[in-house]
């Protein structure tokens, strides 16, 4: 139904559409429903505010930004906000379209502009095709040899290219199951690997060191 519902509200293909949000599943409704429309996805990372948000947003032009109605005041004046939680109530409401009615996009169409840290300038937007996001799961999934009953716990941010462009696409690629945390956090992680029990986890040299 996310698809049929961003439609609906008037994307077309080659359009951007922004998130700035915390792991939830809405933000992979979000990423599947844009690459069924051929909409460019354009992450956000939640830590950053007003003039973070401002570069990212007059460079890439969203038609929108997805994100929770107290971020309001981080966005430029005259950003089109679309409330998470209203599009979550709305989607449920909403019937799917059958699987010829979507996109079939080549290798080289854009997929998502991911920004850089911006550490030596300022943030420049980074262009990943449909063929990127494909050949990286597809060599995760081959090298790591990812299967169906791989159990990946999922806490790095999908604002980052790291947890969206490998952990999500693995798992699109393999079927395997996803346990999806808001965050990473230090104190909950020993539960969440006892009681989830994953054999697969990505992270980055700050997590494993807090581990």
């Amino acid at each position: 139904g996310w698809a049929v519902l961003l439609k609906s509200r008037g994307l077309v293909r080659g359009d951007r559409l922004a998130f700035c949000l915390v792991n939830r599943l809405a933000v992979i409704d979000l990423w599947i429903a844009c690459v069924k429309l051929g909409v460019i996805v354009v992450p956000i990372n939640v830590l950053y505010k007003g003039r973070e948000i401002g570069h990212i947003v007059g460079d890439a032009e969203p038609a929108a930004v997805v994100t929770t109605a107290d971020r309001a005041a981080d966005l430029p004046p005259g950003t089109v906000l679309w409330d998470v939680e209203e599009l979550e109530r709305e989607a449920t409401a909403v019937e799917p379209a059958g699987g010829s009615a979507w996109e079939r996009p080549s290798a080289n169409t854009a997929a998502a502009i991911i920004y850089t840290s911006g550490t030596t300038g300022a943030a420049k937007g980074a262009v990943l095709t449909h063929g990127n996001f494909a050949a990286n799961a597809l060599a995760l999934v081959e090298a790591w040899g990812i299967t169906e009953t791989d159990r990946y716990l999922a806490a790095l941010p999908l604002f980052h290219v790291h947890g969206l462009a490998n952990g999500v696409q693995c798992w699109l690629a393999s079927g395997c199951h996803m346990k999806l945390v808001e965050r990473f956090d230090r104190d909950e992680a020993l539960t969440w690997f006892e009681s989830y029990q994953p054999t697969l986890f990505f992270g980055v040299p700050t997590m494993y060191v807090r581990l």
